[in-house]
């Protein structure tokens, strides 16, 4: 009798994970970025420039940015 109540509550625990992973759920990051790229015009050497670029959380999860390079 214990190992049948051990089964069902195994099994309601495991349905439980499977439907609260973040593969199920819609609680995921999406970074939106209209301009990936910037062409900068000629630029003297010595001269800093800039450029913004917007990127924006298009998902419902917090959006990390952990990494970006130059070209």
């Amino acid at each position: 009798m214990k190992n049948y109540f051990f089964g069902i509550i195994l099994s309601f625990v495991c349905i439980h994970m499977l439907f609260t992973t973040t593969a199920f759920s819609e609680d995921i990051p999406s970074a939106l970025i209209a301009e990936k790229t910037y062409h900068f015009e000629t630029v003297i050497e010595g001269d800093r420039v800039f450029h913004d670029f917007i990127i924006r959380n298009g998902g419902t999860a917090p959006l990390k940015i952990v990494k970006i390079e130059s070209g």
